[in-house]
């Protein structure tokens, strides 16, 4: 799904913050250090925040459009190991350490390792995409949330199209920047991430390319010779021009076994 496809997603905010304020709040751990911000509007906990712009010291719920501004995570005073000048009225915002994350599975599922990264959606975070603006690494799996920390939401395009979306809680670890990996990748290995829509090592790549000029030289030359012996031996002996056919049928066979065998280890190599 391609960043147009979310810009036509239409921002059902009023139905996703019920969503969110309707499942239990899943507790930050380990945040290494929060800082106390306002906000003008509910902030749960697990929320992914942006500097409010119009007023000092104030949040907003992040999303694509202000992700050039994403601060950190919303998270409980007594879930930091240091928490600055905790006081009513105030949100504790962790900008560093390990946090729970609500996400949802808008541009997929989340996985270990995963980057996590703002969506259209106010607070909630998805799976990152290149050059996308991203809050931090996944630790652990979206589906191993605990059991009634996970809900599904209904959301319709603008061509009235529904997609359904899985919301719940990722721990991650808080390192906000963009995502810039296609930039480390080399032209064979974003070649070989268009056709096959994953990171695919250099090594596998030079391997499949090896396999493939090797096919096609065999085969080239399996087909040339048949053929070329074939017309031969025609010419030769205009009787045996069944016997011939048959062996040119079976050369031909050969080669496209030799063809499938090519495609199926390339596509293993690609895996």
């Amino acid at each position: 799904m391609g960043k147009a496809r979310y810009l036509k997603l239409l921002l059902t905010g009023v139905a996703v913050t019920l969503a969110v304020l309707g499942m239990a709040p899943a507790s930050a751990s380990s945040a290494n250090i929060s800082h106390p911000y306002h906000a003008s509007g509910s902030i749960p906990d697990g929320s992914i925040v942006s500097i409010d712009p119009r007023h000092s010291d104030y949040i907003q719920l992040a999303n694509i459009n202000n992700g050039s501004r994403l601060l950190g995570v919303a998270v409980a005073s007594n879930d930091s190991l240091i928490a600055v000048d905790v006081g009513s009225g105030t949100i504790q915002v962790a900008t560093s350490g390990m946090a729970t994350v609500l996400v949802s599975t808008l541009n997929g599922t989340i996985n270990v390792g995963d980057q996590v990264a703002v969506s259209p959606f106010n607070g909630i975070g998805m799976k990152a995409m290149p050059g996308s603006r991203v809050i931090g690494l996944a630790q652990t799996s979206f589906n191993s949330s605990p059991s009634g920390l996970t809900t599904t939401q209904q959301v319709k395009d603008k061509n009235g199209n529904t997609t359904s979306l899985k919301l719940g809680y990722v721990q991650l670890s808080i390192a906000v920047g963009t995502d810039a990996s296609d930039s480390n990748l080399t032209a064979m290995q974003r070649a070989a991430k268009a056709i096959t829509g994953r990171v695919v090592s250099t090594f596998r790549i030079v391997v499949s390319l090896i396999v493939a000029i090797v096919a096609l030289i065999a085969i080239g030359a399996l087909v040339y010779a048949s053929i070329y012996g074939s017309i031969i031996s025609v010419g030769r002996n205009p009787m045996g021009r069944q016997m011939v056919a048959k062996t040119l049928i079976w050369v031909m066979a050969l080669g496209a076994l030799t063809m499938a065998v090519s495609v199926g280890t390339i596509f293993l190599l690609l895996q």
